[in-house]
């Protein structure tokens, strides 16, 4: 079910990639402000919500703060559907980010609590192939519905008047996800790690700064572990998401292609790459960690990062689609982890009751990092660089080449630290 709500918020957060080229149109925006917006806009809002939902995730029930999550993200989506001006969709896209936050920081801290250490991986792993499945629905329904909206025009919805064709597709993805959000008590609160139970009392501000003043404590005592998981992880974000904000564009300037077709192949290859590599991932990384290996995180991740930036580069330079097509399966299949390594080897460290915290401190700055400005780095490199809007492969290819080693290289640094962390957090 949490896999479910992941898909589902994957499927609102990436289904503006679809419509880059009427969005621009209509409201008469640049690359880099689409970039602001997919990304700066998104990426801050997910960070400042994301702390407050660290702290309430140690303190209270997770489902319930799940909930609220995705009622605001679902209602949020649907509200770029109104947006008249570049300022209107800023505005939508942050509710969108501020409601998603919650997800990652309750979800994470759930799994944790019912799987043993060995399994922990896998688990997460499973939890993520939701984000796949939701990119890959993204561009494979999303494609096929944006077709469906623009061959019947303008719309005129019951309360709202005329919209156009791109504002009906976030609200056909928008409404139902409010319903959706329902699906979550189904699922059982786990007990905390231990049988700990969580910190009672009502919430406040200070008790939320006192969390993270305990959180940047410990962290302290593990300064070395923390800073490369942090950058290196940040460094990978930036490509990893950053590029993928750009792959409909590039293939529509490059190929040629229509949103449908463009949907069906990268939707496709996204969802079998991500789904392949996750699980892959997963069970290779639990058994490295069975046999004694406790940087197996941090190790297998920073390998594929340094096999999979040279597969990037061909795909992105490639004006065959196929060769596109299958080196791009290929990267993401060694790429696609990064979430489940990130977090798993957080949670191998990080006591019980920090993993909220523990967690949406990562993403309020490896995400700032990567979500905020991989997409407008990536478009600022394409028109200052290259030729514009026509050469965002090469601005994509450029920052794989920049990223993908310097990444790989910080995890690297970090792995002697990462088996003393996880050696202390196993006898304490």
């Amino acid at each position: 079910m949490l896999a479910f709500l992941y898909w589902l918020s994957i499927l609102d957060r990436f289904i503006i990639s679809l419509v880059v080229d009427p969005i621009k149109r209509d409201l008469g925006i640049s690359d880099v402000q689409f970039g602001i917006l997919h990304g700066a806009a998104f990426a801050v809002a997910f960070s400042v919500f994301g702390l407050v939902a660290g702290a309430l995730a140690d303190r209270y029930s997770r489902r319930w703060i799940i909930f609220a999550g995705v009622a605001v993200w679902s209602l949020a989506t649907a509200a770029c559907g109104l947006a008249q001006s570049f300022w209107h969709l800023l505005l939508a896209r942050v509710g969108v980010g501020s409601g998603e936050a919650v997800l990652n920081p309750c979800a994470t801290s759930m799994i944790t609590d019912l799987f043993p250490r060995e399994r922990l991986t896998s688990a997460l792993a499973v939890y993520a192939i939701g984000a796949t499945l939701g990119s890959g629905c993204a561009y494979l329904f999303g494609g096929l519905i944006v077709d469906w909206v623009s061959a019947s025009g303008a719309f005129a919805l019951p309360w709202i008047g005329e919209v156009r064709s791109w504002q009906a597709v976030f609200f056909v993805v928008g409404v139902p996800g409010a319903l959706l959000s329902l699906v979550l008590f189904t699922v059982a609160e786990p007990a905390r790690g231990g049988g700990a139970a969580a910190p009672v009392g009502a919430f406040s501000w200070r008790s939320a700064v006192g969390s993270y003043a305990a959180l940047l404590l410990f962290m302290r005592s593990r300064a070395r572990f923390f800073a490369f998981h942090y950058a290196g992880f940040a460094v990978a974000s930036m490509i990893v998401v950053g590029a993928g904000t750009w792959y409909p564009a590039h293939m529509g300037r490059t190929f040629g292609w229509d949103p449908g077709r463009i949907g069906f192949a990268l939707g496709s290859t996204l969802v079998i790459a991500g789904v392949v590599g996750k699980l892959i991932c997963g069970f290779a990384v639990d058994a490295m960690f069975r046999r004694g290996l406790r940087d197996a995180q941090l190790r297998w991740y920073a390998g594929t990062l340094a096999v999979a930036g040279p597969i990037g580069l061909l795909a992105m330079t490639s004006s065959d689609p196929r060769v596109f097509l299958a080196a791009l399966g290929l990267y993401l299949t060694l790429l696609s982890p990064l979430p489940a390594c990130a977090n798993a080897a957080l949670n191998l460290v990080t006591p019980s009751a920090m993993r909220g915290t523990g967690v949406a401190l990562f993403a309020s700055t490896a995400g700032l990092v990567g979500a905020g400005t991989g997409p407008v780095l990536i478009a600022a490199v394409s028109e200052r660089v290259f030729d514009g809007d026509r050469s965002i492969g090469l601005g994509v290819a450029a920052m794989m080449a920049l990223c993908c080693p310097l990444a790989a290289l910080l995890l690297a640094c970090g792995l002697r630290a990462m088996r003393e962390a996880v050696g202390e957090a196993e006898r304490a």
